[in-house]
């Protein structure tokens, strides 16, 4: 599918606003199974905070002695490979399978056929961990039917219901499983240097997702909390900023792969910069300061705008490395975006107020400290900052869960379904 058809699609996304509702009780509907697998934000919310602290914890594990790691994968392929294809990608289904619902006025997915999703995605994390050699090929399938399985589940409904316009997530998702695919093709040796290709693929994927995320969704978020402080200030969006920022993680997707960490490649990191601080700035970030669930979204996205710069130093000069680089988008921008999305779609889903706290304000907060730790840009050794950011990211996610269990684990507290 080509990047022109792409960009059309993102254009025709209607701009959806979650609201909690308090204001009226109405009788419940009870729902198949118990209220964990009663919407998809449920589950894989969990999931994602708890394996962005457990694969954390290993991955400091094994740089430090006590685990050997995964045998046959280099440990630091590993560390990437459960970032974005477990961590990331059950923060994605959990978005996903939640919001389709919106989009297309449907039921949500759920009961066993939530259950099973959830469980394919749970068996591949512990497949990756193990890894028998003797059976990669098990571990290849089994990882590589999640994100189908998620792909087919948000497809049916924008089907049924004609929602074409719509088609990008699951197109995107089909692209984040071919960058998966080309990471189990060299580890199962059938290929030659295609994992950190897949790695590569999947992270600029992510990206483009968050692009397509913030441009359809932060507009409306941020108008909707100037309203609530009483401020008349409207934001601003250009079209040809619009396109532009779609077509240019496109074009990161394409150079990266071809000319990796080459001058080329810089150019258009500091273009989509460029493109992407000019996007931000006409939401007035600066004005959502009293708004935390507001103010998190663009702080993540702030982190894109940034990891694209710190990617070109990587590439162009010999001041900092290019995967140290890369964390600057890894940590920064899909860390705190993701901590912002599950903590805004928990609250409004479970019928609370868009507050979230002073834990998360505080996580939202530390996440800033941990990406510059993991950049290198505290003046202390890079080993401890290494490992400190490490640390960091385990609490803040360990916080995520601790605070929004019983709620993704409860009935909504407005006696709602879901």
């Amino acid at each position: 599918m080509g990047l022109g058809l792409v960009c059309a699609m993102t254009k025709k996304i209607p701009t959806i606003t979650i609201q909690p509702r308090l204001h009226q009780i109405e009788e419940p509907i009870p729902a198949p199974g118990p209220v964990l697998f009663a919407y998809g934000f449920r589950p894989f919310f969990i999931l994602a905070g708890g394996w962005a602290a457990v694969a954390m914890g290993l991955w400091l594990m094994i740089l430090y002695g006590p685990l050997d790691g995964v045998a046959s994968l280099p440990s630091s392929w590993w560390h990437g490979h459960e970032m974005l294809f477990g961590f990331v990608a059950a923060a994605a289904g959990g978005f996903l399978l939640t919001a389709v619902t919106n989009w297309t006025q449907t039921k949500p997915l759920r009961g066993i056929p939530l259950m099973a999703l959830a469980g394919i995605w749970l068996m591949g994390r512990v497949l990756m961990w193990f890894a028998p050699e003797s059976a990669l090929w098990v571990v290849a399938c089994v990882d590589l039917t999640f994100l189908p399985g998620l792909a087919i589940a948000i497809l049916i409904p924008i089907i049924r219901t004609k929602k074409y316009d719509q088609i990008i997530f699951p197109t995107l998702i089909g692209l984040l499983w071919v960058a998966n695919w080309l990471f189990h093709l060299e580890w199962l040796g059938i290929t030659q240097e295609t994992s950190v290709m897949g790695l590569r693929l999947g992270v600029n994927t992510i990206v483009w997702f968050i692009v397509i995320f913030g441009g359809r969704m932060l507009p409306a978020f941020t108008q909707n909390a100037f309203s609530s402080m009483g401020n008349h200030t409207r934001i601003k969006t250009w079209p040809w900023v619009e396109q532009t920022a779609s077509w240019s993680i496109g074009v990161v997707c394409v150079v990266d792969i071809l000319f990796e960490d080459h001058w080329a490649t810089g150019i258009v990191f500091i273009l989509a910069a460029i493109i992407h601080t000019i996007r931000l700035a006409g939401w007035m970030p600066h004005k959502t300061l009293g708004q935390p669930i507001v103010w998190v979204l663009h702080l993540g996205y702030a982190w894109i705008a940034a990891g694209f710069v710190f990617r070109a130093l990587g590439v162009m000069t010999d001041w900092m490395m290019p995967s140290t680089a890369l964390h600057a988008m890894t940590v920064g921008g899909f860390g705190i975006t993701i901590l912002g999305i599950m903590t805004r779609v928990s609250l409004a889903h479970t019928g609370r107020i868009l507050d979230p706290g002073k834990e998360m304000v505080f996580v939202f907060g530390s996440m800033v400290i941990t990406t510059l730790l993991r950049l290198d840009l505290v003046p202390i050794d890079y080993g401890w900052a290494v490992s400190l950011s490490g640390v960091t990211w385990t609490l803040a996610f360990l916080i995520f869960i601790l605070t929004f269990f019983p709620a993704l684990t409860q009935p909504r507290i407005d006696g709602k379904p879901g």
